[in-house]
């Protein structure tokens, strides 16, 4: 079975539905782990997934650091996202998504 990490920011909406259509094509099944910015936790992306796809949403969140809040590292995200595969959950958060008021806004 094929694996696909895709993270697409929203400045690309139709990029998804392009490469889950592209994927589907051979009608071989695969998994794809749709890695999200914060904002998914509290308004979800609607995804329309083809019957060959395994969708697993991967929502990556903030660090807080005593009364500083930071986004997540690079090796935070992919360390976050290699856990989500490995666990085959259908949605994990790397980091914090909670309490939101915290979430740094730079």
């Amino acid at each position: 079975m094929e694996l696909v990490v895709a993270w697409i920011h929203q400045t690309a909406p139709d990029a998804l539905a392009t490469v889950l259509a592209e994927l589907s094509r051979p009608k071989r099944p695969f998994r794809l782990y749709h890695v999200c910015g914060s904002r998914a936790w509290k308004n979800p992306p609607v995804v329309y997934v083809p019957k060959t796809c395994a969708y697993h949403r991967v929502i990556l969140g903030f660090v807080c650091e005593g009364e500083e809040a930071r986004w997540l590292t690079n090796r935070e995200i992919a360390d976050g996202v290699i856990r989500a595969i490995r666990q085959q959950t259908a949605q994990g958060i790397v980091g914090q998504v909670e309490p939101w008021e915290r979430r740094p806004t730079y």
